[in-house]
């Protein structure tokens, strides 16, 4: 088994890792390892965490994102805060929030996601709770801008009476 597939092994078993666990799993040095877990970010088979542990990210496998709740000790104090109240909230709208929970919203890129959503010619930014499916995203925010759920309903075929 080579190095990067050992890597990838160790992160598929282990989680979310910085590069000084990589190198230490295979015996190499913190900047093989780190170039390692970069080549295997670019082939898309891990992704990279704004969360930093000590000022390094965290490499992650796809389907690993509810991990990384156990690095919010890593986030500031008004990044806590937004990531709490986007976990309750599930949808927050940009405009209703104060400036300070703006910016935090945008450096927690790992638990909030930014939707654009246009009515009436209007685009209004929302931010979205990581883990939320997006038709649950869609029932919220079509609710929160006062639009009617459409939900498809069966069409009963009309009859009309032959003379």
């Amino acid at each position: 088994m080579d190095n990067l597939t050992s890597i990838l092994e160790f992160i598929k078993i282990r989680g979310p890792i910085i590069p000084i666990q990589a190198a230490k799993e295979i015996g190499t040095n913190i900047l093989m390892a780190s170039a390692m877990l970069s080549e295997l970010s670019a082939k898309g088979s891990v992704k990279v965490s704004s969360i930093k542990v000590g000022g390094t990210p965290l490499y992650y496998t796809p389907g690993q994102e509810i991990k990384l709740q156990s690095y919010l000790k890593y986030l500031n104090d008004k990044q806590k805060v937004a990531y709490e109240k986007l976990k309750q909230q599930k949808i927050l709208l940009d405009t209703k929030l104060e400036p300070v929970m703006r910016q935090a919203l945008r450096q927690i890129k790992d638990f909030a996601k930014p939707l654009e959503v246009t009515s009436n010619q209007e685009t209004s930014l929302f931010w979205k709770w990581y883990l939320l499916p997006n038709d649950e995203a869609t029932r919220i925010i079509k609710n929160k801008l006062g639009m009617k759920s459409t939900k498809k309903t069966p069409s009963t075929p009309k009859t009309t009476p032959s003379s």
